[in-house]
Formats: structure tokens, sequence, C-alpha cells
């Protein structure tokens, strides 16, 4: 029964290159932050979009805060992997970042970079698209450090050792002014902020434990807390 043994692997075949076209057409959610955008005292939705088996996003889609889409463009030849939010000019709209993979004009090496762009008028307006930041980052996200109204951008950077610092940034009307800086850890996993709080899980004596970022007298530290990771 050769030739039934070979039907079956053949509709088999077929039966997993179909389901393989299904789900890589099927779209997920990559990345989604919220914050007043344009400056109307709601919150929009901020949507990274891609499509299945893919590691970098595709479409933003942007929706006002009664869920209406009032936003959408093709971002994939970024290679988009995040979406963040912050008021890095104090003016109380937040602009919107988006974390990029690829090369530019003064860098022409694939690295991650952090664009941010202005919301006006229902479209995307470039604010600053720089070549990197002081080193090479996993991460990064957009808080008030130091309570002066302003979200400075925290990033978890690579140094040469192969050891991870925080390091902050503050916008200067052209670009990001390095602020302030932790000291070395083994590893930096992640930083998201909770409760108003930029909560970071790292390496301590080999043990991934958490922590909450602390500035007091223009030092800025990892202050650990009790729980497992």
């Amino acid at each position: 029964m050769k030739w039934e043994k070979c039907v079956f692997l053949g509709v088999t075949l077929i039966f997993l290159i179909f389901l393989f076209f299904v789900f890589s057409s099927h779209r997920l959610i990559l990345d989604e932050n919220i914050g007043d955008i344009n400056g109307d005292d709601e919150n929009e939705s901020i949507v990274l979009m891609k499509r299945a088996f893919r590691k970098y996003g595709e479409e933003i889609i942007i929706y006002s805060n009664d869920g209406k889409e009032i936003y959408r463009e093709d971002f994939s030849e970024l290679k988009p992997w995040k979406v963040a939010v912050g008021d890095v000019d104090g003016d109380g709209i937040c602009e919107i970042s988006i974390g990029v993979y690829k090369e530019t004009l003064f860098h022409p090496i694939m690295a991650k970079r952090p664009f941010v762009y202005n919301f006006v008028e229902n479209s995307l307006h470039p604010k600053w698209r720089g070549s990197r930041l002081s080193r090479p980052f996993t991460d990064y996200i957009f808080y008030d450090i130091d309570g002066d109204k302003v979200d400075e951008l925290i990033s978890i950077e690579i140094l040469d050792s192969g050891d991870k610092v925080i390091n902050t940034y503050k916008w200067k009307g052209f670009g990001f002014e390095s602020f302030v800086q932790s000291s070395n850890y083994e590893d930096i996993f992640t930083a998201h902020e909770e409760d108003d709080l930029v909560h970071i899980e790292y390496s301590d004596a080999g043990h991934r434990v958490k922590g909450v970022l602390n500035y007091c007298d223009g030092i800025l530290t990892i202050e650990r807390v009790v729980g497992d990771v």
C-alpha cells in the first residue's frame, strides 16, 4: 500500500502548507500603549500590529478614546518592535515613539533606535529620528524620573564589559541629552511603569530579582524589593 501512504503524506503536506498560509496572514498585537497624543484630554490607543511568525511589526494603528480608528500606516520597512508614549517637551501632549531596527545615514549599522513623532491633524510627523543613544540598548520607556513634569527617556544600555546600566535622557529641543545613569549591573532584563513607579527586573549575584528605580539628589539607583520574579 505504498501508493496509499504517498497519498496520505501528500494530503498531509498540502494541509500543513494551507495552515501555514492561513496563520502567517493572521495579525497579532506586538505592542500597544496609551496617552493623550493630540491634546484633547482623552487617551488614545497606539497599537503595533504584526503577522504571525514575524519578529517585527508592520502597521501602526491609532484609536480614539471611543474606539474609532483615526490613523493607520505601514511602517514595516522600519522593522518596528515597540511603541512608547511620553511628554518629552512638557507641553502637556504626549509624543509617540516607535522603536525601530534599521540603519541611518550617519550610523549605517543595523541597530535598535527610538524614533519620536508628534501626532498632528491625525497624522504622524517626525520629531526626532536620531541615529542612536549613547550606547546599544535593549529597551526603553518614558517616565518623569525627577518630578519636573517632563518625561525622560529611560533606557537599558549595554556597556563594553557586557554589564548593563539604566541611562536617562532629557529632550533639549533638537535631540536627547544624557541626564543621569545608574551603577553597573550584571544584567537588566526589563523596565516598565506600573502604579507610578518604574519596575526593574535585574540580576543580583546571579539571581533574577525585582526592584524599583529611584532618583534622589542626582543619584539614580535600583532599590531591590521583596518578591520572586
